[in-house]
């Protein structure tokens, strides 16, 4: 119970000081928290149903596939498969879907992987204001954006192993007569896991969306660049105490420093029943831009709220295992709900 009672107690102490810490931040203008100053906002939606059950607090887990859209470092353990196969798609706000797909490989030299995910705007009518203050319209407009990466990991110990992930990113704002509608990128990410000894607990650090500016006709915009420190344990795994393995309860924490946002601390469990059934849920506490006038203060309050639930069966048949998951996600009063579906195959 010692190791228990003392993940217990650093995860209580990180969730205080860091809302603490938060508080602390002094009133800063509306310009200056350089808030929604970042282009292709695609890259930072979370695209695995499990782990945004959990908040997309993950990353100290290892996720196989999905782990490329997460924290690279995840890829390392494919759970003993040698292949991992993800399928995810995210109905966002707006009629707007996203499709993703990631294939991890493990060999002798490490465990490597492929990413691919793609935007769906459906219908978005375009419209033009002249110097005059004309509006005219300019018909359906062809918008698209899209990324494809490859990623790979490695177990430098049995405690620590590393990820590092490269994308091409490309996002079309579907304007046929402009030469700068169109623009491109190379995003890169990486992460660390480190095993503590201290009974399932898990260290983790990862920065993702590290890039150059990138610019539509003559205007230059940073990526939204986020780094995140997590811890995650395995509760039912921290006692001294014999244990079947047959079921679990993971908590994770993440704090997170966005480049377009003020800090933020998530944390996430999953419970799972005989490795079968898992159910998921996740609070956040940060600023609530959602309902922030500026008018009224200079900084948006702080809050706690839940941001996700989700659930997810697994089965096993011979070699190969397949989970399916679900999660819906409260994107604040202007976005509404989020839902994700996915599929993993490891064989």
């Amino acid at each position: 119970m010692t190791h228990a009672r003392s993940f217990v107690a650093a995860l209580v102490a990180a969730f205080v000081a860091s809302s603490s810490a938060f508080a602390q931040i002094p009133a800063l203008t509306f310009n200056q928290t350089k808030l929604g100053q970042a282009g292709m906002k695609f890259l930072e939606i979370g695209q695995s149903a499990r782990a945004e059950g959990m908040g997309g607090a993950v990353t100290g887990l290892e996720m196989g596939a999905a782990s490329m859209f997460y924290n690279p470092a995840g890829l390392a353990n494919t759970g003993g498969k040698c292949t991992d196969v993800y399928l995810g798609h995210t109905e966002w706000a707006a009629d707007v879907a996203l499709n993703a797909v990631a294939v991890a490989r493990n060999t002798p030299y490490g465990v490597f992987g492929v990413s691919a995910m793609a935007v769906d705007y459906g219908t978005v009518k375009g419209y033009q204001m002249t110097v005059s203050g004309a509006v005219t319209g300019l018909g359906n407009l062809d918008l698209s954006s899209m990324a494809i990466g490859v990623g790979a990991a490695r177990k430098v110990t049995d405690k620590f192993q590393i990820g590092l992930a490269g994308r091409y990113a490309v996002e079309d704002l579907g304007l046929v007569n402009s030469s700068g509608s169109k623009t491109s990128v190379f995003v890169f990410d990486a992460g660390t896991l480190y095993r503590t000894g201290v009974g399932s607990s898990v260290l983790s650090m990862s920065i993702r969306n590290f890039s150059r500016q990138a610019r539509h006709q003559d205007e230059g915009y940073d990526l939204p660049l986020i780094f995140r420190i997590g811890l995650a344990a395995d509760l039912l795994n921290m006692t001294d105490m014999p244990s079947d393995n047959m079921s679990s309860l993971v908590v994770s924490a993440d704090a997170l420093h966005p480049r377009d946002r003020a800090e933020e601390l998530v944390i996430g469990a999953e419970y799972g029943l005989m490795q079968k059934v898992f159910l998921r849920g996740a609070f956040r506490t940060g600023r609530d831009y959602a309902n922030f006038v500026p008018k009224v203060s200079t900084t948006p309050p702080m809050t706690t709220s839940l941001v996700s639930l989700g659930a997810g069966i697994r089965h096993t048949i011979g070699p190969t295992a397949v989970g399916v998951n679900y999660a819906w996600s409260n994107a604040g009063s202007l976005l509404g709900s989020v839902h994700r579906f996915d599929v993993q195959v490891g064989f």
